[in-house]
């Protein structure tokens, strides 16, 4: 694929992919239609992302009150109860998402390129490294913050799947989430907004989706992680390849240190030889990721939006308006109920 040739087209929201043109750079009042289209569309994109966060919470209040008070939660036990409340967001929410996003006015394309296999477990060996940087961040971030407050603040999301049988967090986390979030936060997303260039798109996938998991135990981490992730489909279009780095890493992030705890209470002393293994993988994963970003970087290509704006016009378009802004309280509303 020529992108040099491609970049030197007029087109404003070319990405690189393909070419629909919008605005002549000639129209006196180019710059001005190019920031109020920008800003329409990131606006709809704030509010789609706003109702999605507030449907999908009072799905979940809805389903726990119902089990509240009934005898349902009695006769299905504490592992189906929890998987209502979990899946609750998700029938209404996810197709829900998807309809609205068709509100956002189409700015470019998604890419179709090949990748290999070599290719592939270079960005999953990045991504592992973001997991664990981004992880360790959000730890040290939220201890701080519980000196400050004179009391630990608690990591809701590993004390959920710390009292959840290994099928339900299976189930949930690996199976299920990982569907749901990718179809959400880059198919939905990133097929609307590619042709702002992939910078903008990838730092507006990250930063949701980031938002959405609502503490800064799992912001670092998930903003890190949609980032790449947007980058994948950007370029091959293909849901699927993020779908499956996406389970992955829910399972090596879940699934595998339940493992390591039911292996400490067994037998604490070879839990321990395995607890030291899993941080020299972890830390392992970490030197590699900044290995091959070091050796890769200047192999990555990212398309630009061609719009003639510049970086700070684009973003105050993007991150300024008012759809934006009410997201982000929704979303500051979601931390503060973790703190």
């Amino acid at each position: 694929m020529d992108y040099q040739n491609q970049e030197q087209n007029g087109n404003w929201n070319l990405n690189g992919y393909q070419n629909q043109p919008y605005y002549s750079y000639q129209a006196p009042d180019y710059e001005e239609q190019v920031i109020k289209r920008t800003r329409k569309c990131f606006s709809r994109t704030g509010i789609v992302f706003a109702v999605f966060l507030a449907v999908s919470y009072l799905s979940q209040v809805g389903v726990v009150t119902v089990l509240a008070l009934t005898e349902v939660a009695d006769w299905l036990g504490y592992e189906m109860c929890m998987l209502l409340t979990i899946f609750a967001m998700y029938p209404v929410a996810v197709p829900l998402t998807g309809v609205l996003m068709k509100w956002v006015p189409k700015t470019g394309a998604v890419g179709r390129e090949r990748w290999g296999l070599g290719k592939l477990c270079g960005f999953f060996v990045a991504s592992m490294g973001v997991l664990y940087v981004g992880n360790l961040i959000g730890t040290i971030l939220m201890a701080v913050a519980g000196i400050l407050k004179g009391e630990p603040i608690v990591n809701d999301m590993q004390e959920l799947i710390g009292s959840m049988e290994v099928w339900t967090v299976l189930l949930s986390a690996v199976i299920v989430a990982p569907i749901m979030e990718e179809l959400v936060f880059r198919k939905f997303l990133l097929d609307r907004i590619a042709g702002f260039g992939h910078w903008t798109a990838m730092t507006v996938s990250g930063v949701l989706f980031g938002v959405v998991h609502g503490n800064f135990y799992q912001f670092f981490y998930a903003f890190g992680l949609g980032m790449i992730f947007a980058y994948i489909y950007l370029h091959t279009g293909r849901i699927t390849y993020t779908i499956g780095f996406h389970m992955l890493i829910n399972f090596c992030g879940s699934i595998l240190p339940l493992g390591l705890l039911h292996v400490i209470e067994k037998n604490v002393i070879f839990g321990s030889f395995l607890s030291i293994g899993n941080m020299m993988v972890m830390l392992g994963y970490v030197i590699c990721g900044v290995v091959l970003a070091a050796i890769c970087w200047k192999d990555l290509y990212f398309a630009p939006a061609n719009d003639g704006l510049t970086g700070r016009k684009r973003a105050g378009a993007v991150w300024c308006n008012l759809g934006m802004i009410l997201f982000y309280i929704c979303g500051l509303m979601l931390f503060a109920g973790s703190f």
